[in-house]
């Protein structure tokens, strides 16, 4: 009868054992399938991120091209006030020796034609 018993022990261990694996196997299918849904998911998501990230980088690039356009402009504006008042300096400066060799003259004839 002795050596009956050891191996109705290790019946049962090796159901017991049989049992722990099937635990295990049921687990890993488990978390298998939420990983599968997950992987999913998240291909579905990159998916989506691509084609909403490439019309982010297609309006980022309308913005910085619109910016380059409107600087471009601001110093073309620049340009033109800072020549506009240039202008307007040597034309004051022109009126104002003009003006002032007329007053010489007119002074200059004055005081000949006066006779005290």
């Amino acid at each position: 009868m002795n050596g009956l018993q050891p191996r109705d022990q290790s019946d049962e261990q090796q159901g017991s054992a049989d049992m722990d694996c099937v635990c295990v196997q049921d687990e890993y299918e488990a978390i298998d399938a939420v990983y599968m849904e997950e992987k999913k998911q998240l291909n579905e998501l990159e998916d989506r991120f691509h084609v909403l990230e490439a019309e982010y980088n297609r309006i980022m690039d309308e913005r910085r091209r619109a910016r380059e356009v409107r600087e471009t402009a601001e110093r073309h504006l620049q340009t033109m006030i800072r020549a506009s008042l240039t202008i307007q300096a040597f034309w004051r400066s022109f009126k104002v020796r003009k003006a002032i060799k007329a007053k010489k003259r007119r002074g200059a004839v004055q005081k000949k034609g006066k006779k005290y």
